[in-house]
């Protein structure tokens, strides 16, 4: 079994970040480098199976709850031959990230070896350190200290690394200093909540344009996502189109049927802005999703697993929202009492089933009625 990577970041609060991503941008730009997240290493090791990262997710929300933001002092600029320290921010040794850095630390296999040197990074680049210095005298540093409220485990692509920002992964995430009472965390189903119902429309549509019943192949669809063992990742995408085709008279290949399913999920902005809301007012934000692998395509077009704390996809759990014990999965995961989260769901029979383990629930109709209908419970 090959290792993975992974990093621990600190991520800056709303302003710090902002000028942060500024200047980022800017020197991107100008110097035709990458452009990335901003952030803080605080460690960086390797994990096999998703499971080895569960101790340092325990650990990183020990350290959430037991700290508001952080606070680290702005020593200067800095430049080194380094592609990942070209250009970067320096801060003094502060006591709460070195909190931070040793609780990681204690909580992987085994130590990587990895050095705390608390930089924020501005600039990727292969240039000259002479360059790098001019770049540096170009960047107002108009702050003497930058505030953290974030801590997150991030992994590289597999096959580009780290030097591919685009493609790095949000595994886990936490806000520091979260609610300590109450509910503490908000669950959102993707399809028909934080998207349009891609699945639905694409079907459909198909039907449409083959003149075959809408509904019938949509029932279809639904069964044979489950029976084909798709959605639960114990079967294939072709397998599963196969099904359709034969229960149904569908024609085309998977990957022209696919196609018109994707094209379908549409993300609703109103609902990522409502996400933000609630991670800047400190609630854990997670997915739960029966979902195929077209989840990650689809993070991969549209970029919105990093908005949320956790992903908690079907396909990748092998257990579904028909099960409801998926509901005490991940209450467990996320370190809650069932009974401090909100499910958000426009299938009434899984909300029932989540609320049948003790958590909160609400069937979305439209973005108006989802957003009254969460103000019992959360502040938003």
């Amino acid at each position: 079994m090959t290792s993975r990577r992974f990093s621990v970041f600190l991520v800056p609060a709303a302003d710090d970040r902002r000028w942060a991503e500024g200047v980022i941008r800017e020197l991107a730009a100008r110097y035709d480098a990458p452009p990335f997240e901003p952030h803080v290493t605080v460690y960086g090791g390797s994990y096999d199976t998703d499971a080895d990262l569960e101790p340092v997710r325990r650990a990183l929300a020990e350290a959430a709850a037991g700290t508001g933001p952080i606070t680290l002092r702005v020593t200067g600029l800095g430049v080194t031959e380094e592609y990942f320290r070209s250009l970067f921010v320096a801060f003094g040794d502060e006591p709460p990230l070195s909190r931070v850095h040793e609780m990681v630390k204690g909580a992987v296999a085994a130590d990587s070896g990895h050095v705390l040197m608390p930089h924020l990074s501005l600039l990727y680049a292969d240039m000259p350190l002479a360059a790098k210095e001019m770049a540096a005298r170009t960047v107002s540093l108009d702050r003497q200290e930058m505030r953290f409220d974030e801590l997150k485990i991030v992994a590289p692509d597999p096959v580009t690394g780290w030097s591919d920002a685009r493609r790095w992964q949000t595994l886990f995430r936490v806000r520091l200093g979260a609610p300590a009472k109450g509910v503490k965390a908000v669950l959102f189903d993707y399809g028909g909540v934080l998207a349009e119902e891609g699945f639905r429309e694409g079907l459909f549509e198909l039907a449409r344009r083959q003149g075959l019943d809408p509904i019938a192949l949509h029932g279809a669809g639904m069964e044979a996502v489950y029976e084909s063992g798709y959605v639960l990742g114990t079967g294939s995408e072709s397998a599963f189109w196969c099904m359709v085709r034969e229960r149904t008279g569908l024609r085309g290949s998977a990957r022209e049927l696919t196609s018109v399913i994707l094209d379908r999920f549409v993300l609703r902005p109103g609902m990522l802005e409502l996400v933000r809301a609630l991670r800047a007012k400190g609630y854990i934000t997670a997915i739960v999703s029966d979902q195929t692998d077209w989840l990650e395509w689809l993070d991969r077009r549209d970029g919105f697993f990093r908005e949320f704390d956790r992903v908690f996809n079907s396909y990748r759990l092998g257990k579904g929202k028909r099960d409801p014990s998926l509901f005490d999965d991940v209450a467990r995961e996320l370190g809650i009492d069932p009974r401090d989260a909100v499910f958000v769901d426009d299938m009434l029979a899984n909300v029932v089933r989540a609320e049948s383990r003790g958590m909160r629930g609400i069937v979305a109709d439209g973005e108006p009625q989802l957003r009254r209908e969460l103000k019992r419970f959360v502040e938003v």
